[in-house]
């Protein structure tokens, strides 16, 4: 009998970093393999160079002040909420619920609310990320942005 619980309870843990791996993009990062350099280059001697663009480097951002940054990152959630993320969050709850409910056997009250919260969470940022790719940036810019 302990084999059976024990082992359902890691098809339950695999099951879920399964659905939580599934919701990765494939898609390449906007601006990519871009590092501000045209593919034409100088020739000097026996030296090759790459000639700058005009448009220079595309990692520069403007620094903007914590408030912008923080009611675009705001704004950016909203959309992956509506676009997904609360799906992804319910899922998460109902597995994390399932997850907890059997591991923590002894704790069963404790571990199916804990279990349920960890799961909203996960599934809430996977949801968001997948239905709105600018919401992760928006993240990094609010982090990086100017007290």
């Amino acid at each position: 009998m302990k084999l059976l619980r024990a082992s359902a309870a890691s098809v339950l843990l695999v099951v879920s970093l399964g659905i939580a791996a599934g919701t990765a993009q494939a898609a390449p990062t906007p601006g990519a393999g871009q590092v501000g350099y045209s593919t034409d280059s100088a020739v000097t001697g026996t030296e090759l160079t790459p000639a700058p663009t005009s448009t220079g480097n595309p990692l520069d951002h403007p620094v903007v002040d914590k408030q912008t940054a923080q009611d675009n990152l705001m704004r950016e959630i909203e959309i992956g909420w509506a676009n997904g993320g609360a799906t992804s969050a319910l899922i998460g709850t109902v597995i994390g619920f399932a997850v907890g409910c059997i591991s923590i056997f002894p704790a069963f009250i404790v571990g199916c609310a804990v279990g349920a919260g960890v799961g909203a969470a996960i599934g809430a940022v996977n949801g968001i990320t997948a239905a709105n790719p600018n919401a992760e940036p928006a993240f990094y810019e609010w982090l990086n942005a100017a007290p």
